[in-house]
């Protein structure tokens, strides 16, 4: 009886000592699937200039590593295929860091400074016409988004099962300013109950406020089916990689067509050696409701179309142009006539297209412009304007003394032509984000500054007329009025040396005068109840005091 079972467990012992090899076709397979498997999931670009790529392509090398050596009969054979492979792979990422390391900017100053070409224009009304208030987006992002969660809030039927996209692009539509965004899923499971697709995009007038829901259904249109939110195959940036396997693609942006029908403008880019100047070479336009998609290169682009040329890149492309025009070490070290974008970038609407605009600086960072550049976000078009004068952030501080009782922000502002010359255009926000004032500050000298109710959008254009005549610019002889008043109260400010009394008098009227060496004297002993003889411009805002009689 032992030996029997003595003999059992030696036939056990056997059996788990023993080595069970798969099948090479086996193996095979699995190692094929996990790699489409991983491609799927993570739909790398396929192409050697991106290092994106290079972590796949080494994954396929090493696959191939594992079954061409499996397939030959003989040890010698093997080996030959092993080393082979190997070096395959061994001169693909040795040749990738090499090509990267000798495309830097440090060995091509020169080749990155013509990235972009800039044009040198003067300031006119040829080059920026005079601003048109029905076509200014003084509507930032920040309040955008606002008044889209308010709109989207009032749908209870969609709130529920989407959220807003934070996208909010800057459109040309229909001959106005606009931002549009689209609903997007929360979560898998949401997708999973509403796999028709996304009914609707947001629209936002960027001057006046107004804001639509706009369901595909009112335009007689289906669902937008693929969409970056989505899962598996109607992942937008699944099958835009897969339809377009060797393309490199940044983020798409939604836009929608002179028609409303939504589009995702997916622009694509190459570069020069291994991830190094990236530039856009087309775009794929792609329709997000068929899944359908027409590729377009360089210069060949839909004139609807506001977006290609992505913001961040366009900032890059003009700070080379503006730093290394005289070599690398020149933009590190000395940084003779090194010119930099400003901390900050706005829109404007020009001649039907959406320009990012942005100050022209000193590599010192100092408190002044040398200039504005404008590039269109289709064309890839550059001006720049050669124009000494205060920098965004000083405007920004100027604008918010003048509300400085009030504790208002300001936004980024915008560049206008006022009668001919370059004008910063901004809101001022109280703490809860709500647009209170619009102002407007003199490019040129930021102590020329005008602020006014942003009760109405239509009270821009009474703002440029308060600010036209506090700046000189407008002759109101024939519309100042003489008057005495009583001083009620009075508070004075003092904003980047300037001096401004705020007077309140006995009949609530509001009055504000810049202090000069014709006025010192009587403003420096002004009391509560002394009667000023002045001569001033009524305004529906505050009345500007142009002279104190004696």
């Amino acid at each position: 009886m032992n030996e029997f079972i003595n003999t059992i467990l030696d036939v056990f012992k056997q059996r788990r000592t023993r080595v069970v090899k798969p099948h090479p076709l086996i193996v095979d397979v699995l190692i094929i699937v996990a790699l489409a498997i991983y491609y799927y999931v993570n739909h790398p670009p396929i192409n050697i200039r991106n290092p994106e790529s290079y972590g796949f392509l080494v994954m396929i090398g090493i696959a191939l590593l594992i079954i061409i050596p499996g397939r030959m009969n003989k040890q010698e054979m093997r080996d030959k295929a092993r080393i082979g492979v190997s070096g395959l792979v061994l001169l693909l990422v040795v040749g990738g860091v090499i090509s990267w390391a000798f495309t830097l900017r440090i060995f091509h100053a020169k080749l990155y400074s013509n990235r972009v070409t800039v044009e040198n224009v003067k300031f006119s009304n040829k080059t920026l016409k005079e601003v048109d208030f029905t076509k200014t987006p003084i509507i930032d992002r920040d309040s955008t988004m606002k008044l889209g969660d308010k709109v989207m809030g009032e749908m209870p039927e969609l709130v529920s099962q989407f959220e807003v996209s934070n996208e909010y692009t800057q459109i040309s539509y229909k001959g106005g300013v606009y931002r549009v965004t689209p609903l997007e899923y929360p979560g898998f499971i949401k997708y999973l109950n509403n796999r028709e697709g996304i009914p609707a995009y947001i629209r936002v007038n960027s001057t006046t406020g107004k804001t639509e829901l706009v369901k595909l259904k009112s335009l007689g249109l289906k669902p937008m089916k693929y969409v970056p939110s989505a899962y598996f195959g109607h992942n937008l940036n699944r099958k835009l990689q897969i339809d377009y396997p060797t393309c490199n693609f940044g983020k798409p942006s939604f836009e929608i067509d002179e028609k409303g029908y939504p589009w995702y403008i997916c622009t694509t880019y190459s570069y020069y050696g291994v991830g190094n100047k990236k530039y856009v070479n087309g775009m794929v336009l792609f329709d997000p409701i068929t899944g359908h998609s027409k590729k377009y290169d360089v210069g060949h682009f839909p004139e609807w179309v506001d977006r290609i040329y992505p913001e961040s890149l366009v900032m890059q492309e003009i700070d080379d142009n503006g730093s290394l025009k005289s070599g690398y070490l020149n933009s590190v070290f000395s940084q003779k006539n090194v010119m930099l974008t400003s901390d900050g970038y706005n829109y404007l609407e020009k001649d039907g297209d959406i320009w990012i605009y942005s100050g022209i600086t000193s590599a010192n960072n100092d408190s002044s412009n040398l200039g504005f550049v404008l590039t269109n976000l289709r064309t890839h078009k550059t001006i720049k304007f050669s124009c000494p004068g205060a920098n965004e952030q000083a405007a920004m501080e100027s604008a918010e003394g003048e509300v400085k009782n009030y504790g208002y922000k300001a936004t980024f502002p915008l560049l206008v032509n006022v009668n001919g010359n370059p004008v910063y255009l901004l809101s001022l926000k109280d703490n809860g984000g709500l647009v209170k004032k619009y102002a407007m500050v003199d490019a040129r000298d930021y102590q020329k500054a005008s602020t006014y109710s942003a009760a109405s959008y239509k009270n821009l254009s009474k703002l440029m007329k308060e600010y036209l005549l506090e700046t000189g610019e407008e002759s109101v002889d024939q519309d100042l009025q003489d008057e005495s008043i009583k001083v009620k109260s009075f508070t004075t400010f003092i904003v980047d040396g300037k001096s401004k009394v705020y007077i309140v008098d006995d009949k609530d009227r509001k009055f504000k005068v810049e202090v000069s060496s014709a006025n010192e004297n009587i403003l420096a002993f002004l009391k509560t109840g002394d009667t000023l003889h002045i001569t001033y411009k009524k305004s529906d805002n505050i009345n500007i005091i142009k002279e104190i009689l004696s």
